[in-house]
This record gives C-alpha cells, sequence and structure tokens, in this order.
C-alpha cells in the first residue's frame, strides 16, 4: 500500500541520523495517516506562528477588530531573528493583515511578538490548545523571549552579546524539558492543519485566510524545494540553531496530504551536531524526505 511505502521513506531517514526526527503524514483523500514520534515535543521554532495565526483570525472572525484596523509599530516590540520590521523605524503603521502576512510569509519575528501580545497569551492556549487537545503543545514564549531563553541568556540583555557560536547541544529547552515552552508535536500540528483544510477549524473564513496566508511562503527550501514549481503548497518552517522544521498541506494532482517535519539537532551526536552548522544538513534532509514522499504519493 501507498501509506506504507510512504511510512517505509520516513523511517529510513530517521533511522539515518542521530538527532530526533518527527514526521507526520495525513492522506487528505483516503484519510490514511502515520507519524513518527508523533507525540513527542519537538522545539517548534517558528512554527508556533501556526496557532496564533489561529486565534487571530478567530477573534477577527468574532468582530473584536477588522483585519485592515492599523496599529504602530514600536521599538519596544522589536524582536531580532528573522523578518525586516526589526531594522526599520518605529512609527509605522502597518495593518493586522500586514502583521500577519509578514509573521507567516517570511516569519518575521517582530510581527510575530506584535501579534503574540495583540491576542494574548491565554487565549491561544484556551481557545486552540485546549480545545483541539493539542497537548503536547506548548507557546508561552514571544520570539525575544524565546531566542534569548534558548540561547541561555536574559530576555532583556542585549541580543548582540548572545553567544550563537556556543554548543546548546542537548540543552534543556532544547530537550523540551522546561516547565514553558514553545514546543509541538508532528501529531499536533497534523490536527490543526487538517481542521484547517476540511475548514473546520471555527469557521471556513478563518480557514481561508490562514491558507491563503500559508500558500505565500517565502521560505521554501524544505518542504518545496524539490517539488515541481506548480505544485502549491501551504507551510510554515521554524529554525533555530540546529532545529529545523517545516509543517503544512501539499496539494497534487493524485490528490493532496499533509506533512509535518520536525529534526531536533540539538541533540545529535557530537559529529552530525557539528557538520550540521547554520542548519546546512538539516535543510537538505527536510527536503530530501519531502522529495520521495512527493514521488511515492504521485507516480
Amino acid at each position: 500500500m501507498k501509506i506504507d511505502n510512504i511510512r517505509a521513506i520516513a523511517e529510513k531517514y530517521r533511522d539515518s541520523v542521530t538527532g530526533r526526527l518527527g514526521v507526520g503524514f495525513t492522506d487528505l483523500q483516503t484519510g490514511e495517516s502515520f507519524s513518527l514520534m508523533g507525540d513527542d515535543e519537538f522545539p517548534s521554532a517558528s512554527t508556533f506562528k501556526v496557532y496564533i495565526l489561529a486565534e487571530l483570525f478567530r477573534q477577527a472572525q468574532e468582530g473584536k477588530f477588522k483585519m485592515s484596523d492599523r496599529h504602530v509599530l514600536t521599538d519596544e516590540v522589536k524582536s531580532v531573528g528573522s523578518g525586516v520590521l526589526y531594522n526599520l523605524q518605529a512609527g509605522l503603521t502597518p495593518t493586522l493583515q500586514d502583521y500577519a502576512t509578514l509573521m507567516m510569509i517570511i516569519s518575521d519575528n517582530t510581527a510575530t511578538d506584535f501579534l503574540y501580545d495583540f491576542v494574548g497569551a491565554e487565549n491561544i492556549k484556551n481557545n486552540v490548545l485546549v480545545p483541539l487537545g493539542l497537548s503536547n503543545t506548548k507557546c508561552d514564549y514571544t520570539c525575544k523571549k524565546l531566542i534569548a531563553l534558548y540561547f541561555q541568556a536574559d530576555p532583556s540583555d542585549d541580543p548582540e552579546t548572545f553567544d550563537q557560536e556556543k554548543s546548546y547541544r542537548n540543552t534543556p529547552d532544547y530537550l523540551c524539558q522546561t516547565p514553558e515552552n514553545d514546543s509541538t508535536s508532528p501529531n499536533d500540528m497534523m490536527k490543526i492543519l487538517k481542521l484547517v483544510y476540511e475548514k473546520k477549524l471555527f469557521t471556513p473564513w478563518v480557514c481561508d485566510e490562514m491558507l491563503n496566508i500559508m500558500k505565500q511562503c517565502q521560505t521554501n527550501t524544505r518542504i518545496p524545494k524539490f517539488l515541481p514549481g506548480k505544485i502549491e503548497v501551504a507551510h510554515k518552517t521554524g529554525t533555530m540553531d540546529r532545529v529545523a522544521n517545516d509543517v503544512g498541506i501539499v496539494y497534487t494532482p493524485k490528490g493532496d496530504y499533509i506533512l509535518t517535519l520536525f529534526y531536533n539537532g540539538n541533540t545529535a551526536s557530537e559529529e552530525e551536531y557539528n557538520k550540521n552548522v547554520h542548519g546546512i544538513m538539516s535543510d537538505s534532509l527536510l527536503a530530501e524526505i519531502s522529495r520521495d514522499i512527493f514521488e511515492e504519493y504521485t507516480k
């Protein structure tokens, strides 16, 4: 059966690395599904932005605000890392739609932290995580705090002082052993993506808006990298040190499927950890898994 062959591909790659590799796959035509390390927590990195986006559109659907509303960018909300808003002058007034788009398509951390505070951490938990039964997911940190803690620094410290050359192999945050974290699992992410695809997450409008933004993702070195150019992918990546994630929906002429990929290179052997500087190895790993699964699914 096709699902067995796809599982075998995932298992082959899992067995080829020493870092923890989580894979989730759902055939959206047949409903067949499997996962490897499916309920294990992985550092979500920027994939947690999917949960923020869900709560943002849920609140908009309820009429709490309009996505066209404008909000001032302040220096206080700025976060280092991916994106462009950190480098722009305070005083800009992007719309909520602008913040959401930047958060998802270029993974802008400043846009993310603005929206995280705007919708509220407790609302993400109480309206998204708990009702959906996403029991292996935590969304406790802004990007600013997440980056600082993962680099074992204080969030009030100057980011320029963070020691990115130090080894963070097997540290508690990367192992998801801390009481609070930004973490998720392959199965939890599959669950919310399936609801979005089926137009069952809150309302069809919420789902359509989420998919529209996720289809514009510009960080395409993993799931979409080796796929034919005409293949549409609605997805979100996550990156931090040796962590490489990509989660999304792949639309093919033979049917659509969900693929959730989580590689925690911070749990790898010292040799594999050192080979994966700047995520060079893990980017290729996820892209190759995606290619092989796509080829098996569409043949």
